[in-house]
């Protein structure tokens, strides 16, 4: 990476953007599997507006699939935010404007969306893995329990973040020339003068790992206690749908290691991150578009028959989805 502004540098102010270069086509790949993956993500908040009002679908977990919907909207949030930190300005397409603008809150906006929603989407993989435990742990009351989990750690997931980002609050945000592969021209957006002169990256790193090991964990605890009340379930339709948020969170559990391998990069050889730089967006897509379309294709509750006696002959086998 690079620590010198490019703000008030002549030769970024009359830089001109060239549409045919490799960061543009990289800045223009998402597009192509993001418009589907929106139309997915649509379909999964209809059909949970849907079981809110008709509540007919017994083998859908309300608190579980509302958990998987904000997730998803934290997910395209962060997508988008990264976008505008990283993806967009690294084309050249912000630079000329960029260089002509004074270190300015606008910009660390921008960064400050990037990091605070990156936070929220790595709560979720534990979060969505600890409500699945209490149906199996605590069968009898796992409704009750999992209404007051959901109610205390919304709000928790929005504030969360704030106790590391705070420190923003009178930084300025500008742009800086990215290194490595990338061609003159190429900028990201970061920022200087944070109170305390804390490095978020260490923090980012410490959270990606706590929570990497908690939802690690929760997740041997479910499998193990999933194996042994298997012989018991008898519904098939069931199991698909204990499959499928199975390999829903799984999924989720991919923005860690990108995170994870990032940070770490830029914190030990800074340099070196430029190249992971390139390919860490589309590791974060990989969880953004991954865990929506494995949920819809793999849930039963998405699919057009439903049959009445097989949710009848489960209902009071509703344990993990």
């Amino acid at each position: 990476m690079n620590n010198v502004s490019i703000q008030g540098d002549v030769r970024y102010i009359n830089y001109e953007f060239d549409w045919f270069t490799f960061p543009v086509l990289c800045a223009s790949i998402p597009l192509i599997y993001l418009l589907p993956t929106i139309f997915v993500m649509t379909e999964i908040v209809r059909v949970y507006c849907r079981q809110l009002i008709t509540k007919r679908d017994e083998l859908m977990n309300p608190h579980v699939f509302f958990v998987i919907v904000l997730s998803q909207l934290m997910g395209f949030c962060y997508m988008v935010s990264d976008y505008f930190t990283i993806r967009l300005p690294s084309t050249g397409i912000m630079t000329s404007w960029c260089a002509s603008q004074e270190p300015n809150h606008f910009l660390k906006v921008i960064f400050f969306f990037s990091i605070y929603f990156n936070y929220t989407s790595m709560l979720f993989p534990f979060l969505l893995s600890l409500l699945r435990l209490v149906p199996v742990y605590y069968p009898n009351k796992h409704k009750e329990i999992c209404e007051k989990i959901v109610k205390i750690s919304t709000p928790f997931v929005f504030i969360y973040p704030l106790l590391f980002t705070f420190t923003l609050i009178p930084a300025l945000g500008f742009c800086r020339q990215l290194l490595g592969p990338y061609q003159f021209g190429a900028i990201y957006i970061f920022f200087s003068g944070n109170w305390f002169n804390l490095k978020l990256a260490n923090l980012l790193v410490l959270n990606v790992v706590f929570f990497l090991f908690l939802s690690t964990a929760a997740n041997i605890l479910l499998y193990w206690k999933l194996k042994t009340i298997r012989n018991k379930r008898k519904s098939v339709k069931l199991q698909r749908a204990e499959s499928s948020l199975t390999f829903t969170t799984l999924s989720m559990l991919s923005a860690y290691i990108t995170n994870l391998i990032f940070v770490i990069m830029f914190i030990i050889h800074p340099p070196l991150s430029t190249y992971v730089v390139a390919l860490r967006p589309f590791g974060n897509d990989c969880d953004i578009v991954l865990v929506p379309w494995i949920f819809y294709l793999t849930h039963p509750a998405f699919k057009k028959k439903l049959f009445s006696n097989e949710v009848s002959r489960v209902r009071t086998l509703h344990t993990t989805i």
